[in-house]
């Protein structure tokens, strides 16, 4: 399968047995299909808003946004657009979004952060909303079962909660009971900063919330 990869603009190929989220790489800038995904939805909102208004560019903010994403949309729009980090300067909890961004973003884009997030969940999502303005567009993507699967949720809200990564990572705070509660058999991901995962979406889930 031939295709125009929209992180580096060439032409590439693919065979149809490599399709997936992670998979589908680019010959010339190794691009999975969701770093692709990810960029044309926010090549589309950014011109969906210029388009409507012409006299200024739109703003993007990265929410961990990887190398490659990085990379891509430095590039192309420069200083509109900016990419902040849980665990490196420039900082961000998305949250607590502090008042100077509330509303400073027309799009946000958050790649494979939200499973990554303590809960609740809500928290994160209301932190995504402030930083968007009126009519701003939020670009998404987390990994998830099936469209009707199970949301899981592998911890409580936890209160003073430490990450201990010693030979066997430990998960350790206490719940809402004040009952002390520890955890391991962890599962982290790949990437910089935080990637204990919290949860798995299903597609519903991820609508419903």
């Amino acid at each position: 399968m031939i295709f125009l990869c929209v992180a580096c603009f060439r032409p590439s190929k693919v065979r149809k047995g490599a399709l997936g989220r992670e998979g589908a790489n680019c010959f010339w800038c190794n691009s999975t299909s969701r770093d692709r995904g990810m960029l044309l939805n926010i090549h589309l909102a950014f011109w969906s808003i210029f388009l409507k208004d012409p006299r200024s560019l739109p703003k993007i903010i990265g929410i961990s946004d990887g190398q490659l994403l990085e990379k891509v949309l430095s590039t192309l729009y420069r200083s509109n657009y900016q990419n902040y980090h849980f665990h490196q300067e420039p900082k961000l909890d998305i949250t607590q979004v502090p008042l100077n961004l509330y509303a400073s973003a027309d799009i946000v884009s958050c790649s494979e952060v939200l499973e990554h997030v303590a809960p609740p969940i809500n928290n994160a999502f209301f932190g995504l909303s402030n930083l968007l303005k009126k009519d701003g567009l939020l670009v998404l993507s987390v990994p998830h079962s099936d469209k009707y699967g199970e949301h899981l949720e592998h911890f409580p809200i936890l209160i003073r909660s430490e990450l201990v990564l010693d030979e066997k990572p430990i998960l350790k705070g206490y719940d809402l009971n004040g009952d002390y509660q520890e955890y391991q058999d962890l599962v982290f991901h790949g990437g910089i900063g935080s990637t204990l995962e919290y949860r798995i979406f299903s597609e519903t889930s991820l609508k419903n919330i």
